[in-house]
């Protein structure tokens, strides 16, 4: 093994290390992927990557399971794999996308197979929520939320508020967990491109087939329907709106490498990594994030019949 390779390995190990302690903070926990993504390009084993995402995905659990060991034999024991939704999900998704980069260049389709297996995990888990066996787990969550609000702190009572809030949670467990899981790939694949032009127009070239748009009305048409009514059960209420709210999120990456595309087209020197930043600092700015939200996904749905990139 040559001195080079060594050292990517070592980095590895030290990165594997250090995204399963940034898994046990809340900011921490979303990027925790990322210092292993930064380092995966330089190994060229396949089989040095999986056992590095693999030993952090151990590692993620075993801590979880030990500090939450008290719930083991308890009514509350599914708030241990509920809890592990994300990180496992976000660390099986970001092990996809990797060993998908040894087949193929394209960031969407990539983006596409390390979405499918969060897709499955988040709707298993809302479909779990959205059932009554998960009662004791959504009790319990709720009055951990109610512990934060002093009775006497507001006039309204937050109870059956915040109660059908965490029934509602069993609606977006995918899409939550797919924009999770753009987050520290996109922050990595930024910074390790961001000097390769044939990236750059990659990202900028970034859509979905074209039949998916029917995927995208079909399951809106369904989220709505099962709004207007009340017969529907939730388990099917929840199918319906973490399918459409997925694909919203998957047409909304598409509207970013829209976004970057008009930029690039004004000039070269705007980088992916400018308009990514630009665009998640005004999701934290209120009123313009509604617009941003909407105005995303709604630009990469219209490019299915508006050429906005043809000039690309």
């Amino acid at each position: 093994m040559e001195q080079n390779d060594r050292t990517s390995i070592r980095n590895l190990i030290l990165a594997t290390l250090l995204g399963v302690i940034l898994s046990r903070f809340s900011i921490g926990s979303l990027v925790m992927t990322v210092p292993v993504l930064l380092v995966c390009p330089r190994i060229r084993r396949t089989d040095v990557k999986v056992l590095s995402y693999a030993a952090m995905l151990l590692g993620v659990i075993i801590w979880t399971v030990i500090q939450q060991r008290i719930l083991i034999g308890t009514e509350y024991w599914p708030t241990i794999p509920v809890s592990l939704y994300l990180p496992v999900s976000n660390i099986i998704g970001c092990a996809v996308w990797t060993l998908g980069s040894s087949y193929s260049r394209s960031s969407m389709r990539k983006f596409f197979w390390a979405a499918i297996p969060v897709f499955v995990m988040g709707m298993a888990v809302a479909l779990y929520f959205a059932s009554s066996k998960s009662l004791p787990v959504r009790n319990a969550l709720a009055d951990g939320i109610l512990m934060m609000f002093p009775a006497d702190s507001l006039s309204i009572n937050l109870s059956s508020v915040i109660r059908t809030v965490v029934d509602m949670m069993a609606l977006f467990f995918a899409p939550i967990g797919v924009l999770m899981l753009a987050l520290p790939i996109v922050i990595a694949d930024v910074n390790i491109n961001r000097f390769d032009e044939d990236w750059q127009y990659d990202f900028a070239n970034m859509k979905l087939p074209d039949h998916y748009v029917w995927v995208f009305f079909a399951s809106w048409a369904a989220a709505l329907v099962c709004n207007l009514v009340k017969a529907i059960p939730l388990w099917a209420m929840a199918v319906c709106w973490n399918l459409a709210l997925t694909m919203t999120v998957l047409y909304m990456v598409v509207g970013v490498s829209i976004l970057v595309a008009f930029a690039r087209r004004r000039t070269a020197a705007i980088t992916a990594g400018r308009i990514v930043f630009t665009v998640v600092l005004l999701c934290f700015l209120p009123i313009v994030n509604a617009v941003v939200l909407v105005g995303l996904p709604l630009l990469g749905v219209l490019e299915t019949w508006i050429a906005f990139r043809s000039d690309n």
